[in-house]
């Protein structure tokens, strides 16, 4: 680590934009599913792990 430089940076991973898309197909339906089965708290958190993905990993909004 260079002097002066107090945080690492984590290798960023690749992945495909198909692999992507399918998680965040994945993700919508867990959050469907969830929020049919009344468990609000996860179906908050599928929603916001599709989101990330959006927003994050495909660049979408």
């Amino acid at each position: 680590m260079p002097p002066g430089n107090a945080r690492t940076k984590l290798p960023v991973k690749v992945i495909e934009r198909a692999t992507a898309e399918a998680c965040l197909a994945i993700a919508q339906k867990v959050q469907h599913a969830r929020e049919l089965a009344g468990d609000e708290a996860g179906s908050e958190a599928a929603r916001q792990v599709a989101r990330v993905i959006a927003e994050e990993v495909l660049r979408v909004g």
